[in-house]
């Protein structure tokens, strides 16, 4: 078809979908909620140009990182650069070079496997590439008393090694003992190098993991029944213990402190609403949960939670209160916003004056807590993954008047998404269960839990060769239950019917985010008060449009990357884009003069 009347209109049903390309709403960039990503590092160096001893550490976030170095007699800063990367680490040369050389666990829009140095002579960051592989990441790096750097790699547990004085990498290729099992993860942990000349390394996949020994001089790999003594490792310069959280450290005794200023801002990864009307979210690894008053036009982070590190996955607001899931460990936690912010870190936010309070973990090998909705019983649902190792995920409850935890394990597939009625719990699986498993199914399927009997009523296959169903919800005009999938597809599933009614393709894939996971992107979706549902893809904010079954394509966003959509006031939505809040009004505001 043409254009008509500035729409475009291109036709379907099941095997044909209407599309429309509308324009009529206006976006709002309310601001970047959290700045200030997650801290790692006290790498300690010596400059022997300026004869200082020099703190290093980085702050790192999904849109990029920031290396720097704190004087240790003063405490300025007094290095700083900007990594290309969502998270890096460093290893300082053992000579007297002060080199130091940082290496990426995770790019920006690639795997981290690149390697870069410093100098104490030039002062500049440089790059020296990549090793011979792709697809791969750095997890952990050492230096051999070859004076060459030895860094193992995930997902394919390879050995790569770098040789500076001739600019030359090797691939040392995988070092996991047979049997290699397709598309199981594997993380190569370098730890030392010992006197025969073998670098010893971890080997994680499934549990409990081996043990290897790489001879860089025969080239040859083999397996150890344990793991040896590390080595004591020498004591070289000053002693120095460093807080990078708190900008402290201390040396000979003396505590110190050092003003560095947090620039960079992390993803947003949760995004609710709250019974108070505000809007509530979170960003990824931070462990920061923010809020937006739409009446005031305040957006606040009101700081970090006072457990655990990793992220705050989402939020959800019931009876008053704010409810969030965290990895590592599947925590769960609760904010009262009539209360001051009082996380009581010191004791883990396990305390009952503390604000965010943490009820504890939900057991059961539970990881990630990803999504959540309220049930028909007044139990809050948890859709989570399994820990490292293990296998599938399962569905968790928390019933907020006793303060108890359930769990629904899943043997097979980790729970990816949720959603609820008053009548039923509906969850979206994914093929994935937590790193390093063996994955024995290979599509999501979308399932029907009761919680009277607690059983799963029923389950299916929405769309073929998806391998998560990504986000889930339910119209208010029609009933339905609607999904979205790792394929880029959509869905409508009638629920007395157990059947799909309708299938639909995006034209653009949903956004990966460190984490939540990464191996595929989220379509994420929610019920809109007109009954209509509402959703964002990586660079497109769409409509289901229930009555006529077709999708329509809203205006383009300002930024891409979108993560996570909600509506406050009916035709106001609320959406991640990146480490920026967006609001988006359906209908542009005219003005006069």
């Amino acid at each position: 078809m043409g254009f008509i009347n500035n729409e475009v209109l291109a036709c379907v049903s099941r095997t044909l979908a209407i599309t429309i390309q509308k324009n009529m709403g206006i976006f709002y960039d309310l601001g970047r909620p959290v700045i200030g990503g997650w801290m790692g590092g006290g790498w300690v160096s010596h400059d022997p140009i300026r004869h200082k001893d020099l703190i290093w550490g980085g702050e790192f976030g999904q849109e990029g990182s920031i290396l720097f170095a704190v004087d240790v007699d003063s405490g300025d800063i007094v290095e700083q650069y900007w990594i290309g990367a969502r998270e890096f680490s460093v290893t300082v040369q053992p000579d007297e070079s002060g080199k130091i050389w940082i290496y990426n666990y995770h790019g920006l829009y690639q795997p981290g496997n690149i390697l870069q140095s410093w100098s104490p002579e030039t002062r500049k960051v440089i790059s020296h590439g990549f090793p011979p592989l792709s697809g791969q990441r750095f997890v952990s790096a050492l230096w051999g008393d070859d004076d060459k750097l030895y860094l193992g790699t995930h997902p394919f547990g390879h050995l790569v090694s770098f040789d500076p004085e001739h600019d030359q990498w090797a691939d040392h290729g995988c070092q996991a003992p047979a049997p290699i099992i397709p598309d199981l993860q594997i993380w190569c942990h370098p730890q030392f190098m010992n006197e025969e000349g073998e670098i010893i390394c971890s080997i994680a996949r499934t549990r409990p993991g081996h043990t290897i020994g790489y001879n860089t001089k025969t080239n040859k790999t083999r397996g150890l029944a344990q793991a040896p003594e590390r080595p004591k490792e020498k004591a070289n310069g000053r002693q120095i213990e460093v807080d990078i959280y708190a900008n402290a450290y201390s040396v000979g005794g003396e505590h110190k402190t050092f003003d560095y200023q947090p620039q960079v801002a992390t993803d947003i990864c949760g995004l609710n609403k709250g019974t108070d009307g505000r809007i509530y979210g979170s960003t990824i690894i931070s462990m920061h949960i923010f809020s937006f008053d739409p009446a005031s036009r305040q957006l606040s982070d009101l700081g970090r939670v006072g457990w655990g590190s990793g992220e705050v996955y989402d939020v959800i607001g019931y009876n008053g209160k704010v409810y969030m899931g965290s990895y590592t460990g599947a925590y769960w936690g609760v904010y009262d916003p009539k209360e001051p912010w009082r996380p009581m870190s010191a004791v883990g936010g396990e305390d009952e004056q503390a604000n965010p309070r943490t009820f504890g973990r939900l057991g059961q090998d539970m990881n990630r807590p990803f999504e959540y909705t309220v049930g028909p019983d007044a139990c809050i649902y948890i859709a989570c993954r399994a820990n490292y190792g293990l296998p599938g995920g399962g569905l968790g409850s928390f019933n907020p008047a006793t303060e108890e935890f359930r769990v629904f394990r899943d043997d097979k597939q980790s729970v990816q998404c949720i959603t609820a009625d008053h009548r039923y719990v509906y969850g979206g699986t994914s093929k994935s269960g937590g790193r390093g498993c063996i994955e024995t199914t290979k599509e999501g399927k979308l399932f029907i839990f009761d919680t009277k009997s607690h059983t799963r009523l029923y389950a299916c296959i929405p769309v073929m060769n998806a391998v998560a169903v990504t986000s889930l919800a339910i119209s208010r005009t029609t009933g339905l239950v609607y999904g979205s999938t790792s394929t880029g597809h959509l869905f409508s599933f009638d629920v007395d019917e157990r059947q799909i009614v309708d299938t639909w393709r995006l034209r653009s894939m949903g956004t990966p985010l460190m984490g939540v996971p990464e191996t595929y992107g989220i379509i994420h979706l929610t019920g809109g008060s007109d009954g209509h549902i509402y959703g964002v893809s990586r660079t497109d904010v769409f409509k289901i449009d229930v009555i006529m079954k077709c999708i329509v394509y809203l205006d383009k966003p300002p930024i891409p990357d979108l993560y996570q959509i909600v509506e406050g006031a009916p035709g106001i939505f609320y959406i991640g884009a990146r480490g920026h809040l967006l609001e988006y009004h359906l209908k542009g505001t005219p003005h006069f003069r």
